[in-house]
């Protein structure tokens, strides 16, 4: 067996490999949960929880 013919079975081989991949995630379709709207903080227009609400929180 010579080189192209060995390259081109593993090519073969991954491109089978990679279809099949391919046509089971779309016959299972995405995992993906829920997503939650993010919080935004109203008084500096950026999302996260943070420290809102906590401005004296250093001095008790």
């Amino acid at each position: 067996m010579n080189t192209g013919v060995r390259i081109a079975a593993f090519a073969a081989a991954l491109a089978a490999t990679f279809g099949a991949a391919y046509g089971v995630g779309a016959a299972v379709g995405p995992f993906d949960a829920p997503t939650k709207t993010p919080v935004v903080d109203e008084r500096t227009g950026h999302e996260g929880g943070g420290h809102a609400g906590q401005e004296g929180a250093a001095g008790m």
